[in-house]
């Protein structure tokens, strides 16, 4: 049998012993969405191979996608609910991203453009949320532009990179982007999204001197929005002294670190952590309840999956004929696994904590939405072996 199909026979046994517990445990009210899910992975894999394009990141998404949703389910059926119609809307965006004119609309003006324009409109109109202005609500649907945002503005520096165009425009429209979002207080998407363009910029030409400059940035950067946004700065001090702050801004960090140390190895067990002392457990902090319960062999199958998805995606992109399409696939790839390496260097004490959600994993249907699209724009660029 190949690799592939015994992952997905492996993945359906998984899925049955999911649907068992959740009859157990919640009833007959939920117990059809993980198997909806599991019907539309299969189309969105079966599709994607009948176009002729790799699908072996559908698999592994689609793990990432239930483990989450079934955390989800443990703390709150009412997000699990949400994250499921997120999840479809996702399936759509996937298919947009894989048959969609994205990457070959040479429009760069209107890429930076919406970029720009849905910052400014969340600016305007949004409300804030956890220290950031980065919210707009249309009816009973509320969504982070910014999420759509920086894919706009990553598909804009590509193309810029990629066709040798950038210049003082590129750095205008980087400039004007940072400050709004610097303006909303969103600091996380900024740092991803500088590292992004750095990340490209030396991709297309190398030079020390390019890096050294990018470093000195970096370092301006960090000491002006310790010394301007409170906000900034107070995570920065949790994540230096958080001992020293146990009460108040090191709280969040102390726990999730607590939550690691005692699921040990395997962990203690679905639904016997202590998941409800850990601030944001669904969202920024979904991965230490993962790591409680499931323990380092949890916590380490889902990095994994991660790994595997940027093995996939880095393979991809080295057959993809044309500078400018390799350029885009490797930003949307950094734009994906870099949020990826920020969340959980966040949450081990590398990093100060960005305040962003683990993709495909955490709640949220603005961020999942987004990752399917970046998934499907990525799985068009490559063609499956014959």
């Amino acid at each position: 049998m190949q690799p592939l199909y015994r992952a997905w026979l492996e993945f359906t046994l998984w899925l049955g012993a999911m649907v068992f517990w959740l009859l157990l445990t919640q009833g007959l009210a939920i117990w059809w969405q993980p198997v909806v899910m599991w019907f539309v992975l299969v189309l969105l894999f079966g599709v994607t191979k009948w176009s002729g394009h790799p699908a072996q990141a559908v698999p592994l998404v689609g793990f990432a996608v239930f483990i989450g949703w079934l955390f989800l389910v443990r703390l709150d059926p009412n997000w699990a609910q949400q994250q499921f119609w997120g999840f479809l809307v996702g399936a759509l965006a996937y298919l947009i991203g894989l048959f969609g004119p994205l990457l070959v609309f040479d429009a760069p003006i209107l890429w930076a453009c919406g970029s720009l324009g849905l910052l400014l409109m969340t600016l305007l109109f949004g409300h804030q949320v956890g220290g950031a202005k980065a919210w707009l609500t249309l009816g009973t649907v509320r969504f982070q532009p910014v999420e759509l945002s920086r894919i706009f503005l990553v598909l804009y520096l590509a193309r810029q990179f990629g066709e040798r165009r950038s210049g003082w425009k590129t750095l205008l429209v980087l400039g004007v982007f940072l400050a709004l979002l610097l303006w909303q207080r969103d600091l996380g998407p900024a740092l991803l999204v500088f590292f992004v363009f750095c990340s490209l910029s030396l991709y297309v030409h190398f030079s020390w001197y390019t890096l050294s400059v990018y470093v000195v940035t970096s370092i301006l950067g960090f000491v002006a929005a310790y010394t301007w946004f409170p906000h900034f700065s107070n995570r920065v001090l949790a994540w230096v002294w958080p001992w020293d702050y146990s009460d108040s801004k090191g709280y969040q960090i102390l726990q999730g670190l607590f939550a690691l140390e005692a699921g040990g190895i395997a962990g203690k067990g679905l639904g016997r952590g202590l998941a409800k002392v850990i601030p944001a457990n669904h969202t920024d902090y979904l991965l230490v309840v993962i790591g409680e319960e499931f323990g380092l062999v949890g916590t380490f199958s889902l990095i994994l999956v991660y790994l595997c998805l940027a093995f996939w995606a880095v393979q991809l992109l080295m057959d993809v004929e044309g500078e400018v399409q390799r350029t885009i696939g490797l930003g949307l790839i950094l734009l994906l696994h870099g949020q990826v390496f920020l969340v959980v260097g966040g949450i081990l004490r590398l990093l100060p904590f960005t305040g962003m959600t683990l993709p495909f994993v955490s709640y949220g249907s603005s961020s999942l939405v987004a990752q399917f699209l970046m998934l499907g724009m990525i799985t068009s660029l490559g063609r499956a072996p014959k």
